[in-house]
């Protein structure tokens, strides 16, 4: 495969030899190429600024300008780099992450083989947010209240549904479409999502879809 048509990395986090090690990771592959390596916050900022990556593996806790800070600092810049968020796993790292603008979220114990994917799936621009299987069965719980604190009951009900055409969600949940169509863009909206499709995987990967047939 050609330079020009790889992957390109930049990995950034203060340990020397994570670095190394997810460097060493990622360029077994073909397909990826790390072209820079950020010993703190700043220096990665500066790194995507100049080497316009497709993915930054950003670490979270990092001196000086932590990890989530540069994670705002592009997504407030619009940078077309995204992010993964890579940390020890607690909760309110993830969602801090994430709500920071990462695209996805991965643990300093992956497999190598999950790293791969994830950096593949953020440089693919998938819609959706991308959560580690380490830790995605943890956070079905946590993911559920966040989801419901924005969610109406009538809109999780909803959610469930959204494979199937207006008049028939209507007729099961015995609303009116216009009222249907009324839920449908309030998901959206919160969501932030633009299809039924991105609607259905953002619930799927949050755990939602099982919960809602449950009810």
């Amino acid at each position: 495969m050609n330079t020009l048509e790889k992957i390109r990395v930049v990995v950034a986090d203060d340990h020397d030899m994570v670095r190394a090690g997810i460097r060493g990771w990622l360029e077994m592959e073909p397909d990826l190429l790390v072209v820079g390596e950020a010993r703190s916050g700043e220096e990665a900022v500066r790194l995507v600024h100049t080497l316009k990556p497709d993915v930054l593996v950003q670490d979270v806790h990092m001196p000086g300008m932590n990890g989530l800070a540069v994670i705002r600092t592009l997504r407030d810049e619009g940078s077309p780099t995204r992010v993964l968020a890579i940390t020890g796993f607690d909760n309110s790292s993830v969602r801090s992450a994430l709500d920071s603008g990462a695209c996805g979220y991965l643990t300093k114990e992956e497999k190598r083989e999950v790293m791969v994917e994830a950096v593949r799936w953020a440089a693919a621009r998938t819609k959706g947010i991308w959560i580690s299987p380490a830790v995605a069965a943890d956070l079905t719980q946590a993911n559920m209240a966040v989801a419901e604190a924005a969610l109406t009951k009538a809109e999780i009900n909803l959610l469930g549904l959204l494979a199937l055409p207006n008049s028939d969600i209507a007729r099961r949940l015995h609303i009116s479409e216009s009222t249907v169509k009324n839920h449908i863009t309030s998901i959206y909206s919160k969501l932030n999502v633009r299809t039924r499709r991105e609607a259905l995987e953002w619930a799927r990967r949050h755990g939602l879809i099982d919960a809602v047939r449950e009810q």
